[in-house]
């Protein structure tokens, strides 16, 4: 229980992470946010206008640690290999975090100045700052889109069949056509 002068913006939003892994997305009201936490539902509000805001920084805050996390991985790779190591790394943190791959569904439900589409943004920068693309000439906003389309049909029921392989295999193809036809 989360005492109200203990509570920060920080609090709230690994609580929300939480209660969307535990629960799903459906679940995360400003109500059942406010009684884990054990506080008033009214007392949110000093830290947000409202469920919308709350998702998108729980978007942001896990796209963060995505950034981190290709930061960690990506330095001296470049070119074609960067690009799939790029594409790995967003798909296998994103179908590990329930939150992320949940909000990110509802992407297009965003404002482009809200939190979470202002992180990716800075995703996109990163990719520029690495160089990840080479000589490339790929979009990058193609290639997360094409990333994202794949995290989506990796979780989908029609899919479950595939081997893991077989997904991977898929997967890579997918990228280098989108490399090869931006050539």
């Amino acid at each position: 229980m989360v005492k109200k002068r203990d509570l920060n913006l920080d609090k709230l939003i690994a609580k929300a992470t939480e209660l969307i892994d535990q629960h799903g997305l459906a679940a995360l009201t400003l109500p059942s946010l406010a009684k884990e936490l054990g506080v008033k539902s009214q007392s949110l509000y000093h830290y947000v206008s409202g469920r919308k805001q709350l998702l998108s920084l729980v978007g942001a805050s896990r796209i963060k640690l995505l950034s981190q996390k290709l930061i960690e991985n990506l330095l001296g790779f470049s070119g074609v290999e960067a690009l799939l190591k790029f594409a790995d790394i967003v798909r296998n943190f994103i179908l590990t975090d329930q939150a992320l791959l949940s909000i990110l569904y509802h992407l297009n439900e965003y404002q482009q100045d809200d939190a979470i589409n202002q992180e990716i943004l800075k995703i996109i920068e990163l990719a520029e700052k690495l160089n990840i693309r080479g000589d490339s000439k790929v979009s990058l906003h193609a290639l997360i889109g094409a990333v994202l389309g794949y995290v989506f049909l990796d979780v989908s029921a029609s899919f479950t069949k595939e081997s893991a392989a077989e997904a991977d295999r898929g997967y890579h193809e997918l990228i280098l056509q989108l490399v090869q036809s931006q050539a």
